[in-house]
């Protein structure tokens, strides 16, 4: 009978062990499982109000936009490597061109549908180079095809808090016919075709309908 009872009794020592073991445990997945909630409540505050302040944007007169075409894929190449075969096989000081014409003129073209765009949809916001204005959009060329078709990255920020709003990519269908830098005018003019799209979408909902990611 003697190895029964200490049987049990050894038994009966594993459970209490047990026991005190899960009752650990509970009290260490009990907060943080709290504080999971807590964060994903936050979270779900967060992007109630930052789509508020999206929704909001069209009550200002003017939003700053800027364009980045340093890390863009040009032609299978990057910027510097695009503008060096340019520049050496032509007659002409290509590289100042591209700083100081072409990439201005594209730029000028998404802007210039961009602007229309908006007014069409019914918004009197301008878009475009203003330095005191509380949001701005933030414009990254991340690749631009050999027919011209343009694609970017598209960041929305609450210029005076250094805050990003939202982000989303966009891209327009270059042309058929023309010169090189005129099928990239196509591209962008459509680029800012879709980004007045995106905008309103914006506007209206808070959301844009391309793939957004909130920070």
């Amino acid at each position: 009978m003697r190895p029964k009872r200490k049987l049990y009794k050894d038994l009966d020592i594993m459970r209490k062990t047990l026991f005190l073991l899960c009752a650990l445990l509970l009290t260490i997945v009990t907060p943080i499982e709290s504080v999971l909630a807590q964060t994903k409540k936050i979270d779900k505050q967060e992007r109630k109000a930052r789509r508020e302040l999206l929704m909001a944007m069209w009550t200002e007169k003017e939003i700053n936009v800027t364009i980045d075409f340093s890390k863009a894929n040009i032609h299978g190449k990057s910027e510097a490597d695009f503008v060096y075969i340019q520049d050496v096989s032509s007659t002409e000081d290509w590289a100042a061109l591209w700083e100081n014409e072409y990439k201005p003129s594209l730029f000028h073209d998404l802007l210039g549908e961009y602007n229309t765009n908006m007014f069409d949809y019914g918004y009197k916001v301008r878009f475009g180079n203003f330095e005191n204005t509380k949001y701005q959009i933030r414009l990254e060329v991340t690749c631009i095809l050999g027919n011209g078709t343009t694609f970017l990255k598209v960041y929305v920020e609450q210029k005076d808090q250094q805050k990003i709003l939202c982000s989303f990519s966009i891209s327009g269908r270059g042309g058929a016919f023309g010169s090189m830098i005129n099928l990239m005018g196509d591209g962008f003019k459509r680029a800012g075709q879709v980004l007045a799209k995106e905008t309103f979408n914006l506007f209206e909902t808070g959301k844009a309908t391309g793939y957004e990611v909130y920070y």
